[in-house]
């Protein structure tokens, strides 16, 4: 179960900022305005009590120019450990604006999404 409780519409930490800054590095246009999107994000909350992915949501989109991107998986990060892909983790995308983080393990459940302190991460490219 995911150790940290916070409110909805809290500040991103800084891991979870680095994270998603890696997640929309992508150098195409829609990711331009997810790095957009990304300045107005805040925390969603965890969709699942058994994991740490999370969720993200806006205290007001107006002004938020939506991503052209027909919902899904939107871009992903590979974890890898010692030259071994563990699994990646994914940003989704919905109706247009940032919506979750997602990780998904190879093997074993994780509970926790790995960090750069803890794992290697490298931007995987876009959905």
């Amino acid at each position: 179960m995911p150790a940290q409780q916070r409110p909805v519409g809290t500040r991103l930490t800084r891991t979870e900022r680095q994270l998603m800054e890696l997640l929309c590095s992508g150098t195409d246009a829609q990711s331009a305005i997810a790095r957009e999107q990304l300045m107005q994000a805040q925390w969603g909350g965890y969709p699942h009590a058994e994991c740490e992915c999370f969720l993200l949501t806006f205290e007001g989109k107006a002004g938020l120019a939506p991503i052209d991107h027909d919902g899904g998986p939107f871009a992903m990060v590979e974890v890898s450990a010692h030259s071994e892909t563990l699994g990646f983790i994914e940003l989704w995308v919905v109706d247009g604006y940032l919506h979750s983080v997602d990780y998904m393990p190879f093997g074993d459940d994780h509970v926790q999404i790995p960090t750069r302190e803890t794992h290697e991460l490298t931007f995987a490219g876009r959905g």
